[in-house]
């Protein structure tokens, strides 16, 4: 910048972070909601039907959690990671309300699954990619991955 103001960030972009944190929040409450039913399970002798499956899904969901956490203080930086990892996060997501949705038919997944393809279009589309990118638009083509033109241009 060549007047020493820093560029504002896109409103949808803001609007896809906004999505981002409380993606985070849901997955740390939720987390920790289902850590607390399974230890309150154990502290009372029940039984916890495939309690390893079941903690692995919530040390997933704390890494999710810590990783849109991560993906969000860091978006004000234009790190290109916050955008892969946000789409990478989001990718899961659809697979998730996915699966969601076609095994249990549970309709809140289709909130899961608007919210992470609202997110994850802004984070491909131009605005996302040239915000990430420090304006450099991402598909423009070889010179811009450091790669030589060839002949043909």
């Amino acid at each position: 910048m060549a007047t020493g103001v820093p560029e504002r960030m896109p409103r949808n972009v803001k609007f896809a972070l906004t999505g981002v944190w409380f993606q985070a929040v849901v997955n740390l409450f939720a987390a920790s909601l289902v850590q607390s039913e399974v230890d309150d399970r154990q502290a009372h002798g029940q039984e916890v039907q495939n309690l390893g499956l079941v903690h692995f899904a919530i040390y997933v969901s704390y890494a999710v959690a810590a990783a849109l956490l991560l993906s969000g203080v860091f978006a004000g930086k234009r790190f290109a990671w916050v955008r892969v990892t946000i789409l990478w996060v989001e990718g899961l997501a659809v697979v998730i309300s996915l699966i969601n949705l076609v095994s249990s038919g549970v309709p809140t997944a289709v909130l899961g699954l608007l919210l992470a393809f609202g997110i994850a279009s802004v984070m491909m589309g131009q605005t996302g990619r040239e915000w990430f990118y420090r304006g450099a638009v991402a598909d423009s083509g070889p010179a811009d991955w450091g790669e030589e033109p060839g002949p043909m241009g």
